[in-house]
């Protein structure tokens, strides 16, 4: 009795991408689903000055980071930021803007306003993480430090001040607002000493002295 004959397997078709760019077309991708999040339901994100400042805000910032993690143009440009102080220096610059509520106010009813934060924060989304790996731990220290305290004093402010700050938002939602500045400014300092607990167990001097043959950085 004659064998079926098997069949020979179907070709497998080309990937349309090369493989050198599959990973940042993935992170492109994961950043314009970050964008649309932050976009599309900006009714639901902007009617709350909570969402409007912890969510929506560093949505579009995770956004600019991912879309240009991999960008030529981005490397290329690191010269202007020699130690990432012009990435750090739009951090504190930005944030501090969109920190006011009247600034919050009027990207809710005007659309120039509303782009400005869009194209702003993606701008120092794309930015910030040259930065921080340019920057050395003094550096990171002191406008890490600078915009955590920025955010913990605004938000001490948000829930201590009697009058609300702007029309659109209501005074128990500010004083939320400011709680939750509180606790990212504590969860911030956190993650970076806890990023830099080798550096706090085994500090540099006490390398040098146990071993006095280091040389100097």
């Amino acid at each position: 009795m004659p064998m079926p004959q098997q069949l020979p397997s179907p070709p497998e078709l080309p990937s349309p991408l090369p493989p050198q760019l599959r990973p940042q077309f993935t992170l492109i991708a994961l950043g314009c689903l970050l964008l649309l999040a932050a976009a599309l339901p900006r009714h639901w994100l902007e009617a709350t000055m909570l969402r409007h400042m912890l969510l929506q805000l560093p949505l579009i910032t995770a956004a600019g980071w991912l879309i240009a993690a991999r960008s030529r143009a981005l490397r290329a440009a690191a010269w202007c930021d020699e130690h990432g102080i012009l990435g750090l220096t739009l951090l504190m610059f930005i944030s501090a803007y969109w920190m006011i509520p009247r600034t919050l106010e009027l990207s809710i009813t005007e659309a120039p306003y509303e782009a400005a934060k869009f194209g702003s924060l993606m701008l120092l989304g794309a930015l910030l993480p040259g930065s921080l790996r340019r920057a050395n731990r003094i550096i990171q220290l002191f406008f890490l430090g600078n915009f955590c305290a920025m955010m913990a004093i605004a938000g001490m402010q948000y829930q201590e001040l009697p009058q609300r700050l702007c029309n659109a938002y209501l005074l128990d939602d500010q004083a939320w607002t400011g709680t939750g500045l509180v606790t990212a400014s504590l969860l911030i300092a956190a993650l970076w000493s806890w990023r830099q607990r080798a550096v706090f167990a085994n500090p540099p001097a006490r390398q040098r002295a146990a071993h006095p043959d280091m040389e100097s950085p």
